[in-house]
C-alpha cells in the first residue's frame, strides 16, 4: 500500500472510531436541551445550595432581633440588716428602648433581602456559564460536520489526484498537496472533537453528574433576545446591581442600629430577702424569722457616660454607607457602558449574519460544487481548486464563530438585564 494510501486509511479509520463513539454515546443517552440542562444544574449545583444554605441561616437570626439580652439572677447571704445573718434573692433586666429592636429588626430584613439577591445572583452566574458552555458544544458539533464534510471534499480530491498522477497527467506535487489538505482538516477534525469534549466536560462539572452530559440540540441558530431597555436608567435589573444595591441599604440598617445603640437602657428589678430580728413597728416589737420575706422592686436608667467610643462606631458605620454607595454608583457607570457596547456588538453580528445567510453561505456552496467539477474535467488547475474549496470552507467556519459569538453577547446581555433565558 502506498503512502499516501495508508494515511488516508489511517485517517478514516480514526474519525469512524471518533464517530462511532461519539453515536454510541448519543444513544445510550438522548441528551439535554439547553433549558433542561440549566434547571438541572440550579437543582444540583454545590454554589446554588451553599447561597440557599446562607439564605436560611439568615432568616433564622431574624428571630434573634427582638432579644432582649441575659436576665440577672442573684443571691446573698450574710449580715445584711443586723448581727444576724440572712439571705437576699434578687432578679434584674436591663431593656433597650423600643426604637433600638426596630432598627435590629430592619438591619435583619435587609439582611435576607440581601441574601435573596445573592442567591438570585449566583443563579443567573450559573444558568450563564451553562448557557455558554451548552453553545460551545453546540458550536463544536457543528464544526465536526463542517469538517466532515470538508473531509469527504479532500478525500476525493486525493482520489482524483493520485489517479491523475498515475496516468502521467499531473506532477507529483498535487497528489502530495492534496494529502497535506486532507492531513490538516482531519487535525482540525481531532481539535474540533476535543473541543466539543471539553466543553460537554464542563457542563458535567456545572451540573455536578457523575455520567457524562451529552447536549440534544442539533442546530447551531441565533438566540433570540428580549428587547432591551431604551435607556439605562433600569441598570438595578442586572443580578450584581441589585445586590450592591442592597448593600447600600443594610449599611444604612447598620447606622440606625449603631445609632440606637448609644439610647439609654432602662434597668428593672426585684429582690426578695429575710431581715431576721426584733423591730418596733407602730410602736409595738416584733420579731421576724427566716420564713418572713421583704420584697421590693427598683428601676434605674444605664447612660453611656463615655460618648466618644459609640461616636466612633457610629462614624465607622456612615464611612462603610458611603463607601458602598461610591461602589453602587460605580458599577452603574461600567455598566451602563458594558450594556451599550454589547448592544452595538449584537447589531453588528445581526447585520454579519444576515450576509453570511442570504450571500456567503450559498455562494459557498456553489463555489464548492462548480470547483469540484471543474477540477474533475481538467478545467482548473488543482492550485485554483484548493484556493476555492479553502474559500467555501472560511466562509462556513467563519459563520459558525459569528453565531457562537452573537449567542455568547446576547447571553451576557440577558444576564446583565436579568432575563432568565434558556
Amino acid at each position: 500500500m502506498s503512502t499516501p494510501n495508508r494515511v488516508t486509511t489511517l485517517g478514516g479509520t480514526l474519525l469512524l472510531i471518533i464517530f462511532l463513539a461519539t453515536a454510541s454515546q448519543a444513544q445510550q443517552n438522548p441528551g439535554l436541551s439547553a433549558g433542561q440542562a440549566v434547571q438541572q444544574a440550579l437543582q444540583a449545583n454545590g454554589t446554588v445550595q451553599a447561597a440557599e444554605g446562607a439564605l436560611e441561616a439568615q432568616r433564622a437570626v431574624r428571630r434573634a432581633a427582638y432579644d432582649v439580652g441575659r436576665t440577672t439572677f442573684q443571691a446573698g447571704y450574710g449580715q445584711v440588716n443586723s448581727p444576724l445573718r440572712d439571705n437576699v434573692f434578687s432578679v434584674s433586666q436591663s431593656v433597650a428602648l423600643p426604637s433600638y429592636y426596630r432598627s435590629q429588626a430592619q438591619l435583619a430584613e435587609t439582611q435576607i433581602v440581601n441574601r435573596e439577591l445573592q442567591l438570585a445572583q449566583v443563579q443567573a452566574e450559573l444558568r450563564r456559564q451553562v448557557r455558554l458552555s451548552y453553545q460551545a458544544a453546540l458550536h463544536a458539533r457543528h464544526r465536526l460536520r463542517v469538517l466532515r464534510s470538508l473531509d469527504s471534499v479532500y478525500t476525493e480530491f486525493l482520489r482524483a489526484a493520485q489517479l491523475r498522477f498515475k496516468t502521467g497527467e499531473t506532477a507529483r506535487i498535487e497528489p502530495a498537496t492534496a494529502l497535506i489538505q486532507q492531513g490538516e482538516t482531519q487535525n482540525q477534525l481531532a481539535q474540533a472533537h476535543a473541543d466539543y469534549r471539553i466543553a460537554e466536560r464542563q457542563l458535567q462539572a456545572l451540573l455536578q453528574t457523575s455520567q457524562p452530559v451529552v447536549i440534544a440540540d442539533s442546530v447551531l441558530q441565533p438566540l433570540p433576545l428580549t428587547a432591551p431597555p431604551a435607556d439605562t436608567t433600569a441598570l438595578a435589573a442586572t443580578p450584581e446591581g441589585r445586590v450592591l444595591q442592597q448593600q447600600v441599604a443594610e449599611r444604612q440598617a447598620e447606622t440606625r442600629l449603631e445609632q440606637a445603640r448609644g439610647l439609654p437602657e432602662v434597668v428593672v428589678g426585684y429582690t426578695n430577702q429575710s431581715l431576721r430580728g426584733t423591730y418596733t413597728e407602730s410602736g409595738t416589737p416584733r420579731t421576724y424569722g427566716p420564713a418572713d420575706r421583704f420584697h421590693s422592686v427598683h428601676a434605674g436608667v444605664a447612660v453611656p457616660l463615655l460618648r466618644g467610643p459609640q461616636r466612633a462606631r457610629v462614624q465607622a458605620a456612615r464611612l462603610q454607607e458611603r463607601t458602598a454607595s461610591v461602589t453602587y454608583q460605580r458599577y452603574r457607570a461600567e455598566i451602563a457602558a458594558r450594556l451599550d457596547e454589547l448592544q452595538i456588538r449584537r447589531v453588528e453580528q445581526q447585520r454579519q449574519l444576515i450576509f453570511f445567510e442570504q450571500v456567503g453561505l450559498p455562494q459557498a456552496a456553489v463555489i464548492t460544487r462548480l470547483a469540484t467539477r471543474a477540477y474533475k474535467a481538467g478545467e482548473s488547475t488543482y492550485s485554483d481548486y484548493l484556493l476555492n474549496l479553502e474559500r467555501a470552507q472560511r466562509v462556513r467556519t467563519d459563520h459558525l464563530d459569528l453565531l457562537l459569538q452573537h449567542n455568547q453577547t446576547v447571553i451576557e446581555l440577558e444576564y446583565l438585564l436579568g432575563e432568565a433565558g434558556t
